[in-house]
């Protein structure tokens, strides 16, 4: 990851030091993510007077705004959130569909879809394997032992192509991705959001913090309690839950954010 210079680290501590936090704690250390990756320029000194603030100065009160007043989660804003969601998934998956197969969303894509495909092959192995058993038992109990070596041969070849399978994919390698993969990624998040922000009809900073929220209760894992949220605020994302968890997909986590390459 590209290291922020000491001043984006003095904003940083500025952001949290003065924020009160307004949801689970999940989703503090996504804040500082944000924070450390999106603020720009140098703070000015505390005796600067407010006419000679830099535009790093009002972009860090803007994040800290959005952190501290959060607009309220209804049955509207869920609509809008819904539509920002959407239009962001369409563009990851427009992204992913162009990508050039040497950037590092296509190499983490493809990495993934080979894992899931060896899992998916393991499942279909055992579930082969245990209908044949069964159907040699059945033979047997049937008194049909000429059937038995078919079986037994087809099942022994299930094995075989098993244990191939399995050392294809115990041979499958992580790409090893650098700190300018990871800048690009991050970059392309930021035109996402860009995107699904206009198309909710939210403002950037509004809609980052809104899916933070959102994203954090509909994800977090039963049992626990959240904090920070309004009853109206918990009984809007009550009665859509099931709506929003499969809008999400498995694209994102409990803090709000697209899952990590590399994670």
């Amino acid at each position: 990851m590209v290291r922020p210079s000491r001043s984006s680290f003095a904003l940083l501590a500025l952001a949290i030091s003065l924020a009160t936090p307004a949801t689970s704690s999940a989703q503090l250390g996504s804040l500082k993510k944000k924070v450390k990756e999106k603020i720009t320029g140098n703070p000015s000194p505390a005796s600067t007077p407010a006419t000679n603030a830099s535009p790093g100065d009002a972009d860090a009160k803007a994040r800290q705004d959005a952190w501290q007043h959060p607009v309220a989660i209804t049955s509207s804003a869920l609509d809008g959130f819904v539509k920002a969601i959407k239009a962001e998934n369409a563009e990851r998956a427009k992204y992913i569909a162009s990508a050039p197969p040497s950037s590092a969303l296509a190499k983490w894509n493809a990495y993934q879809m080979a894992k899931a495909k060896c899992a998916s092959d393991q499942v279909k192995d055992d579930s082969t394997q245990a209908r044949l058993q069964r159907t040699m038992m059945s033979q047997a109990t049937a008194g049909h032992a000429e059937n038995i070596k078919m079986y037994s041969d087809s099942m022994q070849a299930v094995g075989l192509a098993r244990q191939a399978r399995s050392q294809q994919c115990n041979a499958l390698a992580r790409p090893q991705l650098t700190d300018d993969d990871f800048k690009a990624v991050h970059a392309e998040e930021d035109r996402e959001e860009s995107v699904a922000a206009t198309a909710g009809g939210f403002p950037p900073l509004v809609y980052s913090r809104l899916k933070e929220r959102v994203i954090a209760y509909v994800l977090m894992p039963t049992g626990w309690k959240p904090s920070g949220y309004s009853p109206d605020e918990l009984q809007a994302i009550d009665a859509r839950r099931a709506n929003l968890k499969s809008v999400l997909g498995s694209d994102f986590n409990s803090s709000g954010q697209r899952n990590t390459l590399g994670s």
